[in-house]
């Protein structure tokens, strides 16, 4: 531009956010090489897996809700029942806060991050998109749990409060998700909020514990109008009245703050969000359940520890000292990872909470779902080691006498934290032989958990098998089977004793030879065999 005798030049203004991710999602699309046929066929897949899926659970919650609005249970037992499935319903809330913390919610990929966050563009209009993305999933599984829980506690709901209870779930797992991205603006507010998921979310079975002891089932069902007898809560259609507008209103405006703040969210924050997300979905992507929980207990501030000096392990002898280098090390990462000790807690409380209702297949349920969760938190050794094993091959051990030695530590874990567990049993029964019987089953929890840490890879190498839930690699189930066939068949001695109600010399005997045949069937252990690049 020419102003008399001087030249005037004009900058172009910078590009906005918006402009930025137009142009790349244009390019992308210029590039790719798969087609929209491919793209629907994911589409499709997905949708039919999540809609049949959904249906299942629909049909189980409806029919559970109809067995306790029935007469087959008594009055104590329906109150129990209806109990748990609050608890259920809690500990949703902390479970989706803590996922929320880890995996974001404002995340980019990768190379998104590399290319968009140092640009002079506003951060405000670039990370938008990927400010909705996860408030709109969460929505999908808040809302399914609003109507799973509403036709356990309300038998027989009408179409206008089933949809009224997904519009108030969608919204309130918006609503959770947009809060947890509030926190993103502070590094320290976000970890202390993902902190706290997990404490509330290892809190649940203890307040339902604790709830039973005292009491409160009965005093929350006559607070809300629920009649046992019926089965069905009177004050349930004006209370979704009410939360309804709230949610919506509370979630709408939680999206309004973030969207004025995400100009504030730190761009390493953002990155190092996604970098998680991207490990769970390829996790998730190749079947590794085991990459999953890594990715998701990866800790993302720094720890400072004092060094232990472990002065009695120095003085064994040097023939014993690479087995117990090995022993030590599986106890020392139990003992720096407190979350796995609130694990224990919470996982000892969920068979107390089996002692409510009068139902053997719900208690037998959370004693197995109580005790494969304690060795899965006692087994952090043998996990990293199957994730990593160079450090194992550096010890003049071989692999069977590294996977004898990784079970000492979850047995003697789960010995003690059986006893406890089946003490209350035993006090419920009147009779010490569940103690003796909890004791011998513990064995069955560490060799189930031990076996699956070092369950080989989904190879996808080979042929693939093609399914309606999509193509899998052959041998998956097996694969997926190697921990809980341990259990299946270690834990039948208890079996008989929670549907007979009662120990017999027999069961302990039968019981104690399973204990053994699952060490021994996880000390003989083969190395998994590591997949062949594709």
């Amino acid at each position: 531009m020419r102003q008399g005798n001087e030249v005037l030049r004009v900058r172009p203004a910078p590009p906005t956010g918006r402009a930025v991710r137009r142009w790349t999602r244009r390019r992308s699309l210029q590039r790719a090489e798969s087609r929209l046929g491919d793209l629907l066929y994911d589409v499709y897949l997905g949708g039919f897996i999540v809609l049949m899926y959904t249906a299942m659970a629909f049909a189980l919650a409806a029919r559970l809700g109809r067995d306790l609005g029935g007469s087959l249970l008594d009055d104590a037992s329906v109150t129990a029942a209806w109990w748990l499935a609050v608890l259920v319903l809690a500990a949703g809330a902390p479970a989706l806060v803590g996922l929320a913390a880890r995996l974001g919610p404002v995340s980019l990929p990768g190379h998104e991050a590399t290319w968009w966050l140092p640009l002079p563009v506003d951060r405000r209009s670039l990370l938008r998109p990927a400010a909705r993305r996860w408030p709109v999933v969460s929505a999908l599984p808040g809302a399914v749990v609003a109507v799973l829980a509403t036709l356990v506690l309300v038998p027989s709901p009408g179409a206008a409060a089933l949809a009224g209870a997904a519009v108030t779930g969608g919204a309130g797992a918006a609503a959770l998700v947009l809060a947890v991205g509030l926190t993103q603006v502070s590094a320290g507010v976000h970890g202390r909020t993902r902190r706290a998921a997990d404490a509330a979310l290892a809190a649940v079975p203890l307040a339902g514990l604790t709830g039973l002891w005292w009491g409160w089932p009965a005093r929350v069902m006559d607070a809300i109008s629920v009649d046992p007898a019926a089965g069905a809560s009177r004050a349930a259609v004006p209370t979704l009245a009410v939360m309804l507008p709230f949610a919506v209103a509370l979630a709408t405006t939680l999206a309004v703050v973030l969207d004025l703040r995400l100009g504030q969210v730190r761009g390493s924050v953002v990155r190092e969000r996604g970098r998680t997300s991207a490990e769970a979905l390829g996790s998730v992507l190749s079947l590794d359940t085991r990459g999953l929980g890594r990715a998701l207990a990866a800790a993302t501030e720094p720890v400072a520890r004092r060094s232990a000096r472990l002065r009695l392990v120095a003085r064994i002898p040097r023939r014993w000292a690479p087995h117990a280098a090995l022993v030590t090390s599986d106890a020392m990462l139990l003992l720096r990872r407190p979350r796995r000790l609130v694990q224990l807690v919470a996982a000892g409380s969920l068979p107390a909470l089996a002692l409510g209702p009068d139902v053997p297949v719900l208690t037998l349920g959370l004693l197995v779902v109580g005790g494969y969760a304690a060795g899965l938190a006692a087994t952090d050794g043998a996990r990293e080691a199957s994730a990593a094993p160079a450090l194992d091959a550096l010890l003049p051990l071989d692999q069977r006498q590294v996977h004898r030695l990784r079970l000492v530590v979850p047995t003697v874990v789960l010995v003690l934290w059986s006893a406890v567990a089946h003490a209350l049993l035993a006090a419920a029964h009147t009779d010490g032989s569940w103690l003796v019987l909890g004791v011998l089953v513990a064995p069955v929890w560490s060799a189930a958990a031990v076996r699956a840490a070092y369950r080989p890879l989904p190879d996808f190498s080979g042929p693939l098998v093609h399914t309606p839930f999509g193509v899998v690699p052959p041998g998956l189930g097996a694969a997926f089977l190697m921990g809980p066939d341990v259990v299946a068949v270690g834990t039948l001695p208890l079996l008989a004793a929670v549907v007979g109600g009662s120990v017999t010399p027999g069961l302990l005997g039968a019981q104690g030879v399973l204990a053994v045949a699952a060490l021994v069937l996880a000390g003989r252990q083969r190395p998994a065999p590591r997949n062949r690049p594709a």
